[in-house]
């Protein structure tokens, strides 16, 4: 019986090296269970950048928010001296 190629060499995956007492049906779960796990931290980091922008998004909206009062303040006061 021959190893596929890309399980050939235990030491390029070192997560798989220590499965490899573990009969067929196990690797394959480990080895979906590995690529789940992947997927999950691409999914966070994507997650993490979009957060991060929303934040920023938040902040200006604060400033700009900020700003507009104090115009509507500066108008207001204005306004009622004249």
């Amino acid at each position: 019986m021959t190893i596929p190629s890309e399980h050939a060499d235990p030491s390029a995956h070192p997560d798989l090296a220590s499965t490899n007492l573990l009969p067929a049906d196990a690797r394959e779960t480990v080895q979906e269970i590995q690529a789940e796990n992947a997927a999950l931290k691409a999914a966070e980091r994507i997650a993490e950048v979009q957060a991060e922008a929303v934040v920023e998004q938040a902040k200006q909206l604060t400033e700009v928010t900020e700003e507009v009062l104090e115009e509507l303040k500066d108008g207001t006061y204005a306004a009622d001296v004249t």
